[in-house]
């Protein structure tokens, strides 16, 4: 499992406690798929203006189900109204030096002002039929859907109306799950969704305690009844015997049968890498998709990263050859100021 490491790499050193590229790009050169996050990390949407200027991506697949119990791969995005805008370099040191809270001071003040920030809900689907007509694997998160063959849909909106009254009670102690989902919505043989499926609720549980999903503000708003109780920091007052289901002293019924669409498996279960892994085309893609000079800022971000001292000759080679692969002469450019021979 990936997924653990990558964090540690992330974060900060564990002897200094500083975040160095060092450690970031020595892990991430072992992955060539994380090519494409690094397309959008190093370039100018790296940094958001605030919160309200900022898109939202579900990342994982999700089944749709309608009634009939037909499914449709889906994901989630959210735009906001007022567009996206971002920090440039020498602006995040201008704007964060001055207030490390700016973004979380622009949402408030905007709200308080009733200058209410807005997003749209999107999504895109996928017969999953079709899962094998594309050239990537469309459960691979590494990866992101053309929009020219899959058109975003409009579906919702999201509106921030009111500020909340008490951050911790309401902001710290939120309990996000997706293994919490509602009936129409169910899961994908994504990996990385059936792997948080499992891991967010022990995350919270160790976070909050065994009672988390009884704090209001993670707690459902209408009526519901489970038999979930005790353990520690439980607060909810139960006066009923029959704490177990099915019975015939307390008549619970089922509540409305969702279909859930059936799957046939069918060979052989192993760890392998994606059989369509296809790491270097959307990269690619993204970055002559930049403007000159936005494509000049992401060399310069990249030039400075691996300009570390720490970073070695050989980890410099790998990640020259991963952006030669995805754009000939994005590795090149990366190669002379680096002084370094192209590896295409």
């Amino acid at each position: 499992m990936k997924f653990p490491d990558m964090v540690h790499a992330l974060k900060p050193n564990p002897k200094c406690h500083i975040q160095e590229n060092w450690r970031i790009l020595d892990f991430f050169s072992h992955h060539p798929e994380s090519l494409h996050m690094f397309t959008f990390l190093f370039d100018d949407v790296g940094v958001p203006q605030d919160y309200r200027h900022m898109e939202g991506s579900g990342v994982n697949t999700y089944n749709l189900i309608n009634k009939s119990g037909k499914a449709r791969y889906v994901k989630f995005h959210w735009k906001p109204t007022c567009g996206v805008k971002c920090l440039l370099d020498d602006e995040c040191i201008k704007v964060g030096g001055a207030n490390h809270s700016h973004a979380t001071k622009d949402l408030y003040d905007s709200i308080m002002a009733g200058n209410y920030p807005e997003w749209k809900l999107y999504i895109q689907t996928i017969d999953p039929d079709h899962e094998d007509k594309f050239d990537f694997d469309p459960l691979d998160v590494t990866k992101t859907w053309p929009e020219d063959i899959l058109p975003l849909q409009p579906v919702g909106r999201l509106v921030l109306n009111k500020n909340i009254d008490n951050f911790f009670a309401e902001n710290e102690q939120l309990a996000f799950c997706p293994a919490i989902i509602v009936p129409g919505i169910y899961y994908s043989e994504d990996k990385l969704l059936q792997t948080r499926i499992f891991s967010y609720a022990d995350t919270q549980r160790h976070r909050l305690g065994p009672n988390y999903l009884q704090l209001p503000v993670n707690a459902p708003k209408c009526a519901h009844h489970n038999n979930h109780h005790d353990g520690f920091m439980n607060f909810m007052h139960r006066d009923e015997e029959v704490n177990y289901f099915p019975s015939r002293y307390d008549p619970v019924l089922h509540a409305e049968g969702v279909p859930i669409p059936p799957a046939t498996c069918a060979g052989k279960r192993e760890k392998c890498i994606i059989e369509k892994e296809n790491n270097f085309k959307q990269p690619g893609e993204r970055y002559r998709s930049f403007a000159p000079d936005r494509q000049e800022r992401f060399i310069c971000r990249w030039v400075d990263a691996l300009s570390d001292p720490r970073v070695t000759h050989e980890i410099r080679s790998i990640w020259i050859s991963y952006w030669s692969q995805a754009d000939k002469s994005l590795g090149q450019k990366l190669a002379s100021r680096l002084n370094m021979r192209p590896s295409m």
